[in-house]
């Protein structure tokens, strides 16, 4: 019985090995990964060798002739860092964004200094010092720079190393690169002092190539054609990388549509046929089974929503919600209702500088944003100051000037309402002793607000080819938004507000020096200090001074007036605003200012092209209204 039993597994192995489908497992698991580790750590030993030169460097470079080989050495270091940043930002994100290659600008983490301020540091700090003056104090600025940064590296080297990664790691690091590059890479946000942005998404891509061509000896049959199709992909992107274009000449369009995009879907068409598992190691908003960064469902909104009174996705507490959003009774005397100030005819803003309060004559302090989209992100109002869509909530319902009320009031009255009473049993019951409680109403209108999704739009269709029609002058405006005019780097694609790529896992604030109405001869600094006034100890910082959330760009046509104080009154200022450099920009004193105070050097048809494609970015398909001004959503 022992020896037919042997017979019948030595046969299945021959099967195996005959049809490859043993070798190949085994390959993937083991070999590969042990492949890619090898690559990646001789890359990485390089990476820490150029930043020892760096810093060798910095003790000499004194004459000018010695700058330009410093920049030249910090180019080279960046360079070779994109040759391992798609793997090393996928299992070290916050170390990387704080120390290695995080935009350069102060900090506060919750990770690291224990919430004290971080100076900028790291690799895009020090692309924007080397192309400052030669100045004593830059130059030991430049110094420290990368002194903190050998000493970062060195850390990383010591903890990091070596490292263990799986074959669905492995290309779920080349998908997250691909995103990285198109938002961060190409856009210039990576290159704030050089724009050296093409050249490095050049080794990016070569790298991330470099890597796919492992899987070669570990193909299944089948995947072969998908193989040599993505390797196309990877080439062609290269060559239009490599096209000797400028900055703001390289056709971003279409390179999203020829290059990013298909290898995108492509890479989760090959680990499928390949038999590589969807196991993803890294918990961030990013959805792995999206097949397109335009995809309705790149982004899962429950990444946001996951310490949630019940998930926000639930079809009965959404309808509930709907319910609660139109009801006046949530506010004292029944004087307000959400829709007051989110009117779904105005993508849900009100069309106003500041929104009505609860008293005739008065208006509230800020300009009334758009719902739609609103859960893509961390952080919640302008100010930034409620940490999830639930506890927004709340901030309207005892704000004086709003709701004016508190959750006792609002439970006792709809107890009174039988209606109420069987939809909240339907949709909670047995979560808490009470059905209608704090937690409750407040989960069921952040359910409703979480549904309010828009991406239809003109734009979403074309770059998911649902459609070949698109205007030339906004495809003009796409390239502009993402290049030029540098709007890609700050409202971050494919929602276009502040999460951050390629994980989405912090939304960010910017301060751009708004002012009282957009006058450009006698500019005035609006006096709101927006952040820095939310009552959280963590914003306290004086960076956060007259900071203000970056919210999404999808549907501005229809949400004007602009800006947290509704002072600009059409989009030609808003551009014309950032097309002068913001408040610095104007000639106001601003020492925080995020926003560059250099020029844009817009034309007039610029400006008008990039307002082409933002309109393309409107989508109200998923919203009637009715008579009354409520809507139904479908």
């Amino acid at each position: 019985m022992k020896k037919l039993k042997f017979i019948i597994v030595a046969v299945f192995v021959c099967f195996l090995i005959v049809s490859g489908k043993g070798i190949n497992k085994s390959y993937q698991a083991d070999t590969i990964p042990k492949n890619v580790e090898a690559l990646y750590t001789s890359n990485f030993y390089k990476f820490q060798d150029e930043v020892n030169s760096l810093v060798i460097l910095t003790e000499h470079s004194k004459s000018p002739t010695e700058f330009i080989a410093l920049q030249k050495q910090v180019e080279k270091t960046r360079l070779v860092y994109k040759s391992i940043e798609f793997i090393f930002d996928y299992y070290l994100t916050a170390y990387n964004g704080t120390y290695i290659n995080g935009a350069p600008l102060p900090k506060v983490s919750a990770y690291y200094e224990r919430g004290n301020v971080i100076e900028p540091s790291g690799l895009q700090a020090l692309d924007e010092a080397v192309f400052k003056a030669p100045t004593k104090e830059n130059m030991e600025h430049i110094k420290a720079l990368a002194n903190g940064l050998k000493e970062r590296v060195d850390f990383v080297e010591n903890t990091h190393l070596p490292i263990h990664l799986k074959t669905s790691q492995i290309i779920e690091c080349m998908r997250s690169g691909m995103v990285r590059v198109f938002t961060l890479g190409v856009t210039g946000f990576d290159t704030p002092g050089s724009v050296n942005g093409l050249e490095e998404s050049y080794a990016s891509l070569k790298s991330m190539k470099t890597t796919f061509l492992l899987f070669e000896a570990g193909l299944y049959p089948e995947a072969k054609p998908k193989f040599k199709a993505i390797n196309l992909l990877f080439k062609k992107g290269e060559e239009l990388l490599n096209a000797n274009v400028s900055f703001n000449d390289f056709d971003r369009m279409v390179f999203l549509n020829e290059v990013i995009n298909p290898l995108y879907s492509e890479l989760l068409a090959f680990q499928k046929i390949n038999n590589i598992k969807l196991e993803p190691y890294k918990k961030h908003a990013q959805n792995y089974q999206a097949e397109n960064v335009f995809d309705i469902n790149f982004l899962d909104a429950n990444f946001y929503s996951e310490l949630v009174y019940l998930p926000l996705d639930n079809a009965k507490t959404i309808a509930l919600g709907e319910m609660l959003f139109k009801d006046p009774q949530l506010s004292n005397g029944s004087k307000m209702s959400c829709l007051s100030c989110h009117d779904p005819n105005k993508a849900f803003t009100d069309g106003l500088p500041k929104s009505k309060s609860n008293m005739e004559g008065i208006y509230t302090a800020r300009n009334s944003p758009s719902l739609i989209n609103a859960g893509y992100s961390t952080r919640y109002f302008l100010d930034m100051r409620a940490f999830n869509l639930e506890k927004q909530v709340a901030h309207v319902i005892d704000n004086d000037l709003e709701f004016n009320t508190d959750f006792e009031t609002i439970i006792s009255k709809l107890n009174t309402n039988s209606e109420y009473l069987k939809l909240f049993k339907d949709c909670y019951n047995g979560i808490s002793k009470q059905d209608i409680n704090e937690r409750s109403i407040s989960n069921a209108i952040a359910a409703y607000v979480n549904a309010l999704k828009s991406f239809n739009s003109p734009f979403d269709k074309y770059v998911r080819f649902e459609t070949e029609e698109y205007p030339e002058h906004a495809k003009r405006g796409f390239n502009l938004f993402m290049g030029k005019a540098a709007c890609g780097t700050c409202h971050f694609a494919p929602v276009f507000n502040g999460s951050v790529p390629p994980f989405y896992m912090e939304s960010e604030s910017e301060v751009l020096g708004v002012t009282q109405g957009f006058d450009s001869i006698n500019p005035k600094l609006d006096e709101d200090l927006g952040r820095f006034n939310n009552d959280l100890f963590i914003d306290k910082q004086r960076y956060f001074k007259n900071a203000f959330k970056t919210v999404s760009v999808r549907n501005i046509e229809l949400t004007a007036p602009y800006m947290h104080n509704g002072s600009f009154e059409t989009l030609e200022d808003v551009l014309a605003f950032y097309n002068l450099g913001g408040g610095v920009g104007m000639g106001l004193d601003i020492e925080n200012q995020t926003l560059s105070e250099e020029p844009l050097h817009l034309t007039k048809q610029e400006i008008k092209d990039i307002i082409a494609f933002m309109n393309t970015l409107t989508d109200t398909s998923g919203f009637i209204a009715d008579k009354k001004g409520s809507f139904i959503s479908h």
